[in-house]
């Protein structure tokens, strides 16, 4: 009997290993579709370039530089900060909000404005929504209520008159970062839009260019 029994352990025994390496061999092997998956969600993180639009109804303040020769007995559009604010829509994120800050030399007879930080008047309402440590090379922010936010940075402008109640710019900025799924995101737009110098209600600006996110 203990013959027996040991013949039949030496065949058995290499079968039942057999047939346990095979069964931890399929345990861990990806079926085809999750396998596709997981290399889709890899993709997914890589940058990738898309067409970029905005479109905001704004407002703007007029805020005069005294300290460096803003002369309010000759009040005149130079030497001043025009920050503001709007509400519109913006491609990749659908309704959204914007703060944006210029500053005018003087340079008459043009109205052209060189960037400023957003951060300069709205840093506040800003901390408020989530938004945090933007570098004051950022001008111009574009954002919503989910913690996402782009960041751009104001490279040229100019102003054409087209009467007593509108003048008409346009310029471009360039996009250098930003916030949520817009960490790190590059690209360029350029500008345009008008405001009222009668009606600090009443501007607009809309922006065209590529985003790489």
């Amino acid at each position: 009997m203990k013959k027996k029994s040991t013949w039949a352990t030496s065949i058995l025994l290499p079968v039942l290993l057999t047939l346990i390496i095979s069964s931890c061999q399929k345990e861990i092997t990806l079926p085809e579709n999750q396998s596709a998956e997981v290399s889709t969600v890899t993709a997914s993180h890589n940058p990738v370039t898309r067409a970029y639009r905005d479109s905001f109804d704004t407002w703007y303040m007029f805020v005069p530089d005294i300290a460096n020769g803003w002369d309010p007995t000759h009040p005149t559009p130079f030497l001043a900060w025009y920050p503001g604010g709007g509400d519109g829509n913006a491609t990749h994120i659908g309704n959204a909000k914007t703060y944006f800050n210029q500053y005018v030399p003087f340079n008459p007879p043009f109205f052209s404005s060189v960037p400023a930080p957003v951060t300069q008047f709205f840093s506040a309402p800003l901390a408020a929504g989530g938004f945090t440590g933007i570098p004051s090379s950022v001008s111009t922010i574009v954002y919503d209520g989910k913690g996402n936010s782009v960041w751009f940075h104001q490279t040229g402008n100019s102003t054409i008159p087209a009467g007593p109640t509108r003048i008409n710019f346009s310029g471009t900025a360039d996009i250098i970062g930003g916030t949520g799924k817009f960490s790190g995101a590059t690209g360029e737009v350029s500008l345009q839009g008008f405001f009222n110098p009668q009606d600090q209600q009443d501007a607009s600006f809309w922006q065209n260019g590529w985003i790489r996110y």
